[in-house]
Protein backbone atom coordinates (compact mmCIF):
# COMPACT_ATOMS: atom_id res chain seq x y z
CA UNK A 1 0.00 0.00 0.00
CA UNK A 2 0.85 3.39 -0.74
CA UNK A 3 2.42 5.11 2.27
CA UNK A 4 3.22 8.92 2.36
CA UNK A 5 2.70 9.61 -0.84
CA UNK A 6 -0.26 9.08 -3.68
CA UNK A 7 -0.27 8.84 -7.41
CA UNK A 8 -0.22 10.37 -10.10
CA UNK A 9 3.85 10.83 -9.03
CA UNK A 10 4.97 14.27 -10.87
CA UNK A 11 6.84 14.04 -14.60
CA UNK A 12 9.99 15.91 -11.93
CA UNK A 13 9.98 13.18 -10.00
CA UNK A 14 10.56 10.43 -12.55
CA UNK A 15 12.66 12.39 -14.14
CA UNK A 16 14.42 13.29 -11.47
CA UNK A 17 15.37 9.59 -10.91
CA UNK A 18 15.85 8.60 -14.49
CA UNK A 19 18.86 10.92 -13.89
CA UNK A 20 20.08 9.41 -10.93
CA UNK A 21 20.18 6.07 -12.96
CA UNK A 22 21.27 7.88 -16.22
CA UNK A 23 18.68 6.06 -18.27
CA UNK A 24 17.14 7.66 -21.35
CA UNK A 25 13.69 7.17 -21.08
CA UNK A 26 13.41 7.08 -24.97
CA UNK A 27 15.07 4.08 -24.68
CA UNK A 28 14.12 2.31 -21.67
CA UNK A 29 15.10 -1.92 -21.33
CA UNK A 30 13.81 -3.84 -19.62
CA UNK A 31 15.86 -4.31 -17.07
CA UNK A 32 15.98 -0.70 -16.29
CA UNK A 33 12.31 -0.21 -16.43
CA UNK A 34 12.85 -2.70 -13.28
CA UNK A 35 15.76 -0.79 -11.79
CA UNK A 36 13.51 2.30 -12.25
CA UNK A 37 10.45 1.67 -10.77
CA UNK A 38 12.11 -0.08 -7.50
CA UNK A 39 14.31 2.55 -7.10
CA UNK A 40 11.28 4.80 -7.01
CA UNK A 41 9.28 2.39 -4.36
CA UNK A 42 12.42 2.94 -2.17
CA UNK A 43 13.10 6.68 -2.30
CA UNK A 44 9.04 7.45 -2.54
CA UNK A 45 7.57 5.34 -0.44
CA UNK A 46 5.28 3.94 -2.86
CA UNK A 47 3.89 0.22 -3.90
CA UNK A 48 4.08 -0.30 -8.15
CA UNK A 49 1.15 -2.71 -9.64
CA UNK A 50 4.62 -4.84 -11.29
CA UNK A 51 3.48 -5.44 -14.82
CA UNK A 52 7.04 -5.07 -16.68
CA UNK A 53 8.49 -8.83 -15.78
CA UNK A 54 7.81 -11.83 -17.22
CA UNK A 55 8.65 -13.94 -14.13
CA UNK A 56 6.32 -16.66 -12.67
CA UNK A 57 4.62 -16.39 -9.65
CA UNK A 58 3.28 -19.37 -8.47
CA UNK A 59 4.69 -22.09 -5.67
CA UNK A 60 7.02 -24.98 -6.44
CA UNK A 61 6.25 -27.93 -6.29
CA UNK A 62 6.92 -30.62 -3.66
CA UNK A 63 7.96 -32.89 -6.28
CA UNK A 64 10.80 -31.08 -7.71
CA UNK A 65 11.88 -30.33 -4.26
CA UNK A 66 12.16 -33.95 -2.66
CA UNK A 67 13.59 -35.07 -5.94
CA UNK A 68 16.08 -32.99 -5.47
CA UNK A 69 16.84 -33.32 -1.55
CA UNK A 70 16.91 -36.78 -1.87
CA UNK A 71 19.91 -36.63 -5.14
CA UNK A 72 21.99 -34.13 -2.85
CA UNK A 73 21.72 -36.56 0.61
CA UNK A 74 22.78 -39.17 -2.27
CA UNK A 75 25.84 -37.12 -3.11
CA UNK A 76 25.57 -35.76 -6.46
CA UNK A 77 26.50 -32.49 -5.67
CA UNK A 78 30.10 -34.45 -5.25
CA UNK A 79 30.13 -35.46 -8.92
CA UNK A 80 30.07 -33.53 -12.33
CA UNK A 81 27.08 -34.11 -14.31
CA UNK A 82 27.29 -35.51 -17.83
CA UNK A 83 27.46 -32.54 -20.25
CA UNK A 84 24.58 -33.86 -22.09
CA UNK A 85 22.28 -34.62 -19.05
CA UNK A 86 22.04 -37.45 -16.66
CA UNK A 87 20.06 -40.93 -18.70
CA UNK A 88 17.47 -40.38 -16.15
CA UNK A 89 16.05 -36.55 -17.39
CA UNK A 90 16.78 -37.28 -20.66
CA UNK A 91 14.29 -40.46 -20.74
CA UNK A 92 12.04 -38.52 -18.92
CA UNK A 93 12.13 -35.84 -21.33
CA UNK A 94 11.74 -37.72 -24.56
CA UNK A 95 8.58 -39.17 -22.85
CA UNK A 96 7.19 -36.04 -22.11
CA UNK A 97 7.59 -35.16 -25.50
CA UNK A 98 5.85 -37.79 -26.95
CA UNK A 99 2.98 -37.73 -24.23
CA UNK A 100 2.46 -34.12 -24.84
CA UNK A 101 3.54 -33.03 -28.53
CA UNK A 102 3.11 -36.92 -30.09
CA UNK A 103 7.10 -36.63 -31.14
CA UNK A 104 9.14 -39.50 -30.88
CA UNK A 105 12.68 -38.59 -29.98
CA UNK A 106 15.42 -41.18 -29.31
CA UNK A 107 17.19 -39.88 -25.54
CA UNK A 108 20.61 -39.09 -27.25
CA UNK A 109 18.54 -36.06 -29.38
CA UNK A 110 16.91 -34.78 -25.40
CA UNK A 111 19.68 -32.36 -23.77
CA UNK A 112 19.15 -30.41 -20.99
CA UNK A 113 19.74 -26.98 -21.02
CA UNK A 114 20.70 -24.38 -18.27
CA UNK A 115 17.39 -22.55 -18.63
CA UNK A 116 16.17 -21.95 -22.04
CA UNK A 117 18.23 -19.19 -22.55
CA UNK A 118 21.00 -21.47 -22.99
CA UNK A 119 19.41 -23.96 -25.44
CA UNK A 120 18.43 -20.75 -27.58
CA UNK A 121 22.11 -19.82 -27.16
CA UNK A 122 23.91 -22.67 -28.85
CA UNK A 123 20.86 -23.35 -31.52
CA UNK A 124 21.54 -19.49 -32.82
CA UNK A 125 25.16 -20.79 -32.74
CA UNK A 126 24.59 -23.82 -34.53
CA UNK A 127 21.89 -21.82 -37.34
CA UNK A 128 24.55 -19.37 -37.66
CA UNK A 129 27.61 -21.67 -38.57
CA UNK A 130 26.01 -24.28 -40.60
CA UNK A 131 26.93 -22.56 -43.92
CA UNK A 132 29.63 -19.80 -44.06
CA UNK A 133 27.31 -17.54 -46.35
CA UNK A 134 24.00 -18.16 -43.64
CA UNK A 135 24.89 -15.43 -40.83
CA UNK A 136 21.13 -14.19 -40.39
CA UNK A 137 18.64 -15.29 -38.10
CA UNK A 138 14.87 -14.53 -39.00
CA UNK A 139 12.96 -13.89 -36.04
CA UNK A 140 9.08 -13.82 -36.25
CA UNK A 141 8.70 -10.58 -33.95
CA UNK A 142 7.52 -9.58 -31.43
CA UNK A 143 10.08 -11.42 -29.64
CA UNK A 144 11.93 -11.56 -25.89
CA UNK A 145 14.34 -9.18 -26.37
CA UNK A 146 16.79 -11.24 -24.82
CA UNK A 147 17.42 -13.27 -27.75
CA UNK A 148 18.70 -11.01 -29.94
CA UNK A 149 21.32 -9.56 -28.01
CA UNK A 150 22.03 -13.26 -28.33
CA UNK A 151 22.03 -13.53 -32.00
CA UNK A 152 24.73 -10.05 -31.58
CA UNK A 153 27.04 -11.16 -29.36
CA UNK A 154 27.59 -14.47 -31.69
CA UNK A 155 28.39 -12.12 -34.43
CA UNK A 156 25.23 -12.90 -36.27
CA UNK A 157 23.07 -10.81 -38.07
CA UNK A 158 19.30 -10.54 -37.52
CA UNK A 159 16.16 -9.89 -39.74
CA UNK A 160 12.68 -9.93 -39.00
CA UNK A 161 8.89 -10.69 -39.51
CA UNK A 162 6.32 -9.26 -37.88
CA UNK A 163 2.86 -11.35 -36.67
CA UNK A 164 0.86 -8.53 -36.75
CA UNK A 165 1.14 -8.42 -40.54
CA UNK A 166 1.91 -11.65 -41.72
CA UNK A 167 -0.44 -14.66 -40.38
CA UNK A 168 -1.28 -17.22 -42.49
CA UNK A 169 -0.52 -18.20 -46.24
CA UNK A 170 0.74 -14.29 -46.00
CA UNK A 171 3.58 -15.44 -43.15
CA UNK A 172 4.19 -18.32 -45.44
CA UNK A 173 5.20 -16.25 -48.35
CA UNK A 174 6.81 -13.81 -46.23
CA UNK A 175 9.30 -16.67 -45.16
CA UNK A 176 9.28 -17.98 -48.80
CA UNK A 177 10.69 -14.45 -50.00
CA UNK A 178 13.39 -14.15 -46.92
CA UNK A 179 14.86 -17.69 -47.89
CA UNK A 180 14.96 -17.15 -51.63
CA UNK A 181 16.82 -14.12 -50.99
CA UNK A 182 19.41 -15.77 -49.17
CA UNK A 183 21.71 -15.65 -46.13
CA UNK A 184 18.92 -16.96 -43.82
CA UNK A 185 20.34 -19.93 -41.20
CA UNK A 186 17.82 -20.05 -38.22
CA UNK A 187 14.24 -18.65 -37.56
CA UNK A 188 13.40 -18.63 -34.23
CA UNK A 189 9.85 -17.77 -32.66
CA UNK A 190 7.93 -18.25 -29.34
CA UNK A 191 4.11 -19.90 -29.40
CA UNK A 192 2.52 -19.21 -27.33
CA UNK A 193 4.43 -15.61 -27.99
CA UNK A 194 5.96 -13.55 -25.79
CA UNK A 195 4.48 -10.72 -26.03
CA UNK A 196 1.39 -11.10 -28.32
CA UNK A 197 0.24 -14.47 -27.33
CA UNK A 198 -0.03 -14.98 -30.38
CA UNK A 199 -0.12 -19.05 -31.13
CA UNK A 200 1.26 -20.65 -34.55
CA UNK A 201 -1.40 -23.11 -35.75
CA UNK A 202 -0.58 -25.77 -37.23
CA UNK A 203 -1.07 -24.75 -41.12
CA UNK A 204 1.10 -22.05 -40.35
CA UNK A 205 3.72 -24.74 -38.76
CA UNK A 206 3.23 -26.94 -41.52
CA UNK A 207 4.21 -24.27 -44.22
CA UNK A 208 6.85 -22.99 -42.43
CA UNK A 209 8.37 -26.70 -41.64
CA UNK A 210 8.02 -27.66 -45.61
CA UNK A 211 10.24 -24.05 -46.47
CA UNK A 212 12.74 -25.54 -43.78
CA UNK A 213 13.00 -28.57 -45.36
CA UNK A 214 13.37 -27.10 -48.31
CA UNK A 215 15.57 -24.23 -47.98
CA UNK A 216 18.04 -26.10 -45.23
CA UNK A 217 17.36 -23.47 -43.00
CA UNK A 218 17.46 -24.52 -38.73
CA UNK A 219 13.51 -24.07 -36.94
CA UNK A 220 14.36 -22.86 -33.48
CA UNK A 221 11.36 -23.38 -31.78
CA UNK A 222 10.71 -21.71 -28.27
CA UNK A 223 7.99 -23.38 -26.25
CA UNK A 224 8.85 -20.90 -23.25
CA UNK A 225 4.66 -21.53 -22.82
CA UNK A 226 4.20 -24.79 -23.61
CA UNK A 227 0.39 -25.54 -23.29
CA UNK A 228 -0.38 -22.58 -22.04
CA UNK A 229 -2.91 -21.70 -25.04
CA UNK A 230 -5.77 -22.57 -22.78
CA UNK A 231 -8.52 -22.07 -25.37
CA UNK A 232 -7.68 -25.61 -25.81
CA UNK A 233 -6.73 -28.65 -23.24
CA UNK A 234 -3.44 -29.62 -24.15
CA UNK A 235 -3.04 -31.55 -20.28
CA UNK A 236 -3.74 -35.10 -21.10
CA UNK A 237 -0.57 -36.82 -21.84
CA UNK A 238 -1.07 -39.40 -24.93
CA UNK A 239 -4.31 -37.87 -25.88
CA UNK A 240 -5.25 -35.18 -28.77
CA UNK A 241 -5.32 -32.28 -29.06
CA UNK A 242 -1.63 -32.31 -28.99
CA UNK A 243 0.74 -29.16 -28.08
CA UNK A 244 1.30 -27.61 -31.81
CA UNK A 245 4.96 -27.37 -33.06
CA UNK A 246 6.74 -27.40 -36.12
CA UNK A 247 8.89 -30.79 -35.24
CA UNK A 248 5.68 -32.88 -36.30
CA UNK A 249 6.18 -30.84 -40.22
CA UNK A 250 9.57 -30.82 -40.89
CA UNK A 251 13.26 -32.20 -40.14
CA UNK A 252 14.95 -29.65 -39.45
CA UNK A 253 14.19 -27.95 -35.80
CA UNK A 254 15.09 -27.95 -32.26
CA UNK A 255 12.61 -27.37 -30.26
CA UNK A 256 13.33 -25.74 -26.36
CA UNK A 257 10.96 -26.50 -23.55
CA UNK A 258 11.49 -24.13 -20.29
CA UNK A 259 10.29 -25.51 -16.98
CA UNK A 260 10.09 -22.07 -15.76
CA UNK A 261 6.50 -21.18 -16.49
CA UNK A 262 4.79 -24.33 -16.94
CA UNK A 263 6.41 -25.76 -13.84
CA UNK A 264 6.92 -22.99 -12.08
CA UNK A 265 10.53 -23.75 -11.62
CA UNK A 266 12.76 -20.61 -12.55
CA UNK A 267 15.28 -20.67 -9.84
CA UNK A 268 17.08 -23.84 -10.74
CA UNK A 269 17.53 -22.61 -14.55
CA UNK A 270 17.13 -26.22 -16.24
CA UNK A 271 15.10 -26.36 -19.70
CA UNK A 272 15.45 -29.39 -21.91
CA UNK A 273 15.69 -28.99 -25.81
CA UNK A 274 15.02 -31.91 -28.68
CA UNK A 275 17.30 -32.05 -31.63
CA UNK A 276 15.39 -33.40 -34.65
CA UNK A 277 16.89 -37.10 -34.88
CA UNK A 278 17.39 -36.36 -38.59
CA UNK A 279 19.35 -33.42 -37.50
CA UNK A 280 21.59 -34.73 -34.96
CA UNK A 281 24.09 -36.85 -36.71
CA UNK A 282 23.95 -34.76 -40.06
CA UNK A 283 27.33 -33.55 -41.22
CA UNK A 284 28.05 -29.45 -41.89
CA UNK A 285 31.42 -29.08 -42.58
CA UNK A 286 31.63 -25.45 -42.12
CA UNK A 287 30.61 -26.23 -38.49
CA UNK A 288 34.13 -27.60 -37.87
CA UNK A 289 36.33 -24.17 -37.30
CA UNK A 290 33.98 -23.46 -34.29
CA UNK A 291 32.70 -26.49 -33.13
CA UNK A 292 35.23 -29.02 -34.04
CA UNK A 293 33.26 -31.54 -35.08
CA UNK A 294 30.82 -31.39 -38.38
CA UNK A 295 28.04 -33.28 -36.92
CA UNK A 296 25.22 -30.81 -35.46
CA UNK A 297 23.96 -33.24 -32.42
CA UNK A 298 28.09 -33.67 -31.45
CA UNK A 299 28.28 -29.96 -32.07
CA UNK A 300 25.68 -28.93 -29.91
CA UNK A 301 26.54 -30.89 -26.88
CA UNK A 302 30.48 -30.64 -27.20
CA UNK A 303 30.89 -27.23 -29.12
CA UNK A 304 28.06 -25.36 -27.06
CA UNK A 305 27.04 -26.86 -24.11
CA UNK A 306 30.41 -28.24 -22.84
CA UNK A 307 32.11 -24.80 -23.34
CA UNK A 308 29.55 -22.37 -22.03
CA UNK A 309 28.77 -24.58 -18.72
CA UNK A 310 29.82 -28.01 -18.67
CA UNK A 311 26.15 -28.71 -17.88
CA UNK A 312 23.29 -28.60 -16.11
CA UNK A 313 23.53 -29.22 -11.90
CA UNK A 314 23.24 -32.34 -10.91
CA UNK A 315 20.75 -31.85 -8.04
CA UNK A 316 18.32 -29.76 -10.56
CA UNK A 317 18.14 -32.32 -13.37
CA UNK A 318 16.65 -34.77 -10.88
CA UNK A 319 14.03 -31.92 -9.97
CA UNK A 320 13.29 -31.67 -13.46
CA UNK A 321 13.21 -35.44 -13.91
CA UNK A 322 10.32 -35.69 -11.43
CA UNK A 323 8.18 -32.91 -12.62
CA UNK A 324 8.91 -34.38 -16.26
CA UNK A 325 7.62 -38.15 -15.12
CA UNK A 326 5.02 -37.03 -12.85
CA UNK A 327 3.28 -34.71 -15.76
CA UNK A 328 3.47 -37.72 -18.22
CA UNK A 329 2.01 -40.41 -15.25
CA UNK A 330 -0.53 -38.28 -14.15
CA UNK A 331 0.70 -38.15 -10.43
CA UNK A 332 0.67 -34.03 -10.97
CA UNK A 333 -2.09 -32.03 -12.77
CA UNK A 334 0.14 -30.81 -15.72
CA UNK A 335 -1.04 -27.09 -16.86
CA UNK A 336 -3.94 -26.85 -13.84
CA UNK A 337 -2.03 -24.51 -11.87
CA UNK A 338 -0.63 -21.77 -14.57
CA UNK A 339 -4.13 -21.62 -15.45
CA UNK A 340 -4.63 -18.62 -12.97
CA UNK A 341 -2.44 -17.28 -15.72
CA UNK A 342 -5.12 -16.93 -17.59
CA UNK A 343 -8.01 -15.50 -14.89
CA UNK A 344 -5.37 -12.86 -14.14
CA UNK A 345 -5.11 -11.70 -17.69
CA UNK A 346 -9.24 -12.02 -18.30
CA UNK A 347 -9.74 -9.40 -15.63
CA UNK A 348 -6.81 -7.51 -16.47
CA UNK A 349 -7.83 -7.21 -20.11
CA UNK A 350 -11.03 -6.14 -18.80
CA UNK A 351 -10.23 -3.49 -16.57
CA UNK A 352 -7.70 -1.98 -19.08
CA UNK A 353 -10.73 -2.03 -22.21
CA UNK A 354 -13.10 -0.43 -19.03
CA UNK A 355 -10.77 2.53 -18.72
CA UNK A 356 -10.08 3.05 -22.33
CA UNK A 357 -7.36 0.79 -23.77
CA UNK A 358 -7.27 -1.33 -26.53
CA UNK A 359 -5.43 -4.30 -27.32
CA UNK A 360 -2.39 -4.35 -29.93
CA UNK A 361 -2.04 -7.81 -30.88
CA UNK A 362 -5.80 -8.32 -30.94
CA UNK A 363 -6.53 -11.42 -32.75
CA UNK A 364 -5.31 -14.78 -33.63
CA UNK A 365 -6.15 -15.73 -37.26
CA UNK A 366 -9.70 -14.61 -36.59
CA UNK A 367 -9.82 -16.02 -33.16
CA UNK A 368 -10.12 -14.13 -30.08
CA UNK A 369 -6.18 -14.24 -28.39
CA UNK A 370 -6.27 -16.70 -25.71
CA UNK A 371 -5.33 -15.21 -22.08
CA UNK A 372 -2.39 -15.74 -20.88
CA UNK A 373 0.58 -14.50 -19.45
CA UNK A 374 1.16 -11.22 -21.42
CA UNK A 375 -0.78 -8.20 -22.54
CA UNK A 376 -0.32 -5.59 -25.47
CA UNK A 377 -1.82 -2.42 -24.53
CA UNK A 378 -2.47 1.00 -26.15
CA UNK A 379 -4.07 4.18 -25.33
CA UNK A 380 -5.25 6.25 -27.64
CA UNK A 381 -2.98 9.58 -28.70
CA UNK A 382 -0.08 8.03 -26.99
CA UNK A 383 3.13 6.05 -28.39
CA UNK A 384 4.25 3.33 -26.66
CA UNK A 385 7.55 5.32 -24.98
CA UNK A 386 4.93 8.30 -23.46
CA UNK A 387 2.32 5.54 -22.56
CA UNK A 388 5.29 3.24 -20.62
CA UNK A 389 5.96 6.77 -18.75
CA UNK A 390 2.63 8.16 -18.30
CA UNK A 391 1.98 4.83 -16.61
CA UNK A 392 4.64 4.60 -14.37
CA UNK A 393 3.58 8.60 -12.88
CA UNK A 394 0.42 6.25 -12.01
CA UNK A 395 2.26 2.64 -10.51
CA UNK A 396 2.38 0.96 -13.44
CA UNK A 397 4.80 -0.98 -14.67
CA UNK A 398 5.11 -2.30 -18.47
CA UNK A 399 7.82 -2.48 -21.27
CA UNK A 400 7.35 -0.81 -24.44
CA UNK A 401 6.33 -3.22 -27.87
CA UNK A 402 9.19 -1.51 -29.50
CA UNK A 403 11.94 -3.01 -26.92
CA UNK A 404 10.26 -6.59 -28.00
CA UNK A 405 10.99 -5.78 -32.27
CA UNK A 406 7.23 -5.24 -32.47
CA UNK A 407 6.53 -2.26 -35.66
CA UNK A 408 4.12 -1.16 -33.06
CA UNK A 409 5.32 1.68 -31.62
CA UNK A 410 1.65 2.72 -30.13
CA UNK A 411 2.04 -0.39 -27.62
CA UNK A 412 3.64 -1.54 -24.37
CA UNK A 413 3.47 -4.86 -22.90
CA UNK A 414 2.01 -5.77 -19.52
CA UNK A 415 2.51 -9.42 -17.51
CA UNK A 416 0.13 -10.43 -15.73
CA UNK A 417 2.00 -12.91 -13.66
CA UNK A 418 2.23 -10.97 -10.30
CA UNK A 419 -1.05 -9.07 -10.78
CA UNK A 420 -3.24 -11.08 -8.10
CA UNK A 421 -6.82 -10.53 -7.45
CA UNK A 422 -6.08 -8.75 -4.28
CA UNK A 423 -4.52 -5.80 -6.84
CA UNK A 424 -7.36 -5.66 -8.76
CA UNK A 425 -9.12 -2.74 -7.00
CA UNK A 426 -6.19 -0.61 -7.13
CA UNK A 427 -5.64 -1.69 -10.35
CA UNK A 428 -9.08 -0.43 -11.07
CA UNK A 429 -8.63 2.68 -8.64
CA UNK A 430 -5.37 3.71 -10.67
CA UNK A 431 -6.69 3.40 -14.16
CA UNK A 432 -9.79 5.27 -13.27
CA UNK A 433 -7.39 7.95 -12.16
CA UNK A 434 -5.52 7.59 -15.36
CA UNK A 435 -8.44 8.00 -17.92
CA UNK A 436 -9.60 11.23 -15.80
CA UNK A 437 -6.18 12.99 -16.28
CA UNK A 438 -6.12 11.65 -20.32
CA UNK A 439 -9.37 11.71 -21.34
CA UNK A 440 -10.21 10.59 -25.06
Amino acid sequence: METDHTFPLSPAQVREVLNELHFDPERLSIREVNRLVFKLEQQLGVQFIRMEFGIPNLPVSNIATQAEQEAIAKGVVARYPPFDGIPEVKEAGAAFIKAFLNVDLPIHCVVPTVGAMQGGFVAQAIAGRRFDDRKTILFLEPSFPVTKLQTSFLGLRYDALDLYTYRGEALIEAVRQRFEAGGVGGMIWSSPNNPSWICLQESELDGLGKLCDEFDVLAIEDLAYIGMDFRRDYSQPHEPPFVPTIARHTQNYIMIISSAKVFNYPGQRIGIVGISPELFYKSYPDLRPWFQTEFLGHGYVHGGIYCTTAGVAHSAQWGLTALLRAAVSGDMEFLQDVKVYGDRARECKKLFADHGFSLVYDNDLGEPLADGFYLTLSYPGMDGRRLLLELIRYGISTITLASTGSIRTEGVRACVSFTTENEFPLLHERLSQFQEDHPI
